[in-house]
């Protein structure tokens, strides 16, 4: 094919649906996401997954109060850029919306829990699907989601930072199910999950303050006495939560310790298709998504199986080259502090160097010296800048205008 012929097949693309993310929840066979993660759901990374078929991403947990007093926090919690959203193709649900159907005559319809579309022409970004033409003729182009997690321990500081990101994000979601001590102490995370009277109050405040169509959600954490989680669940509900998320460990549980998908279940459950659920835990391997949709969620998300490969919704068993050295340049784009980069290395590359020359790697004293130290090892980004890719294949595709 000629690069004409190429430019050609890109610039035929349909129009980019934008939808909130319960819109997609509620409208898409596979929903792919990911987890709001403690430093390293940096920018630079969020957009790395989003090359990967991960629908949604999270920044990583913001202190609401610290956000809305501070310009130095803002300015470190959060960055933003007009192409970290990924543009997909999205396969419809087969059976109309789950929890609550819906016919065909209703898609278009605005409703809080959707958007009007936009073409992909008026939107502030030149980011490509992963081919020029839809896996079969019911796919459906849609743009991605970005979402701000904030911990706050009430409402007013919650409905500020709120206010400050909303230009910037597609939602808030309030963390409910940090288990740091620190945090348990400061009245936030897990502190909130035996408190539902204080969350509601804490989305209706955001809601109050931004308009009922604002998305605001919550994650949780399944609670030893289930009866405890139901409560939390239909008290969000009633306070308007878009969707809900759920860690299937409760708040004493390591990571090690294997998730819950019956806590899961009992969650989604209880929730009674009154909205769209996420589940999160364990996710590694594609069959580990399929088990986690048995459990009637409408999203999984992914938080340790996505810093150790960012392509796994993409279909890859481990992290492939060509993901390695688009967040080379991602970092060398957006910049990433050293400790940072040399972590998400470090994940990455668990697969494909030997011991000892991970050692070797993690002693390096700045990205520089990593990013030489990996060309090196043949892999190369300096080439490959500039370039959209085609993450379902690992090749460059044109960068064409759409």
């Amino acid at each position: 094919m000629s690069d004409l012929d190429s430019e050609q097949s890109w610039s035929g693309l349909p129009a980019a649906e934008v939808l909130t993310y319960a819109g997609l929840l509620e409208e898409f066979e596979t929903v792919n996401v990911l987890a709001p993660l403690v430093r390293c759901s940096k920018l630079p990374f969020r957009h790395l997954t989003s090359l990967y078929e991960t629908h949604v991403t999270h920044t990583p947990m913001i202190l609401a109060e610290e956000f809305s007093r501070s310009q130095k926090a803002r300015t470190s919690d959060f960055t933003t850029s007009r192409e970290e959203r990924g543009v997909f193709w999205m396969e419809p649900r087969r059976n109309g919306r789950r929890g609550g159907a819906v016919g065909a005559d209703e898609l278009d319809q605005p409703g809080p829990s959707r958007r009007r579309s936009q073409t992909c022409g008026s939107l502030p970004h030149n980011r490509l699907p992963p081919s020029p033409s839809p896996p079969t003729s019911s796919f459906r182009l849609v743009r991605g989601c970005l979402i701000a997690q904030f911990a706050s321990p009430n409402g007013p500081s919650l409905a500020d930072a709120a206010e400050l990101i909303s230009p910037y994000v597609d939602g808030l979601d309030l963390n409910c199910g940090c288990p740091q001590k620190w945090a348990y102490n400061e009245g936030i995370g897990c502190a909130l999950l035996r408190k539902p009277e204080l969350v509601g109050d804490m989305v209706r405040c955001v809601k109050d303050r931004m308009g009922w169509d604002f998305p605001v959600s919550v994650k949780i954490r399944i609670d030893p006495e289930l009866r405890l989680t139901e409560q939390l669940v239909q008290t969000a509900i009633h306070a308007g939560v878009s969707h809900i998320t759920i860690h299937g460990r409760n708040r004493h549980q390591a990571s090690t310790e294997p998730v819950n998908l019956d806590g899961i279940k009992f969650a989604v459950e209880c929730a009674k298709g009154e909205v769209p659920c996420v589940g999160n835990g364990d996710i590694w391997t594609m069959e580990e998504c399929v088990k986690m949709r048995e459990t009637g969620v409408r999203g999984v998300m992914g938080a340790r199986g996505l810093l150790a490969n960012p392509a796994l919704f993409a279909g890859y068993e481990k992290t492939p080259d060509h993901a390695i050295e688009q967040f080379m340049s991602l970092t060398v784009d957006y910049g990433l502090i050293f400790p940072l980069f040399q972590k998400h290395m470090a994940y990455m590359l668990e697969s494909r160097l030997a011991r000892p020359q991970r050692a070797w790697f993690n002693q390096l004293p700045s990205t520089v010296a990593g990013i030489e130290y990996l060309k090196g090892t043949g892999l190369d980004f300096e080439s490959k800048r500039g370039t959209v890719w085609d993450a379902r294949r690992g090749r460059s595709a044109p960068s064409v205008p759409i």
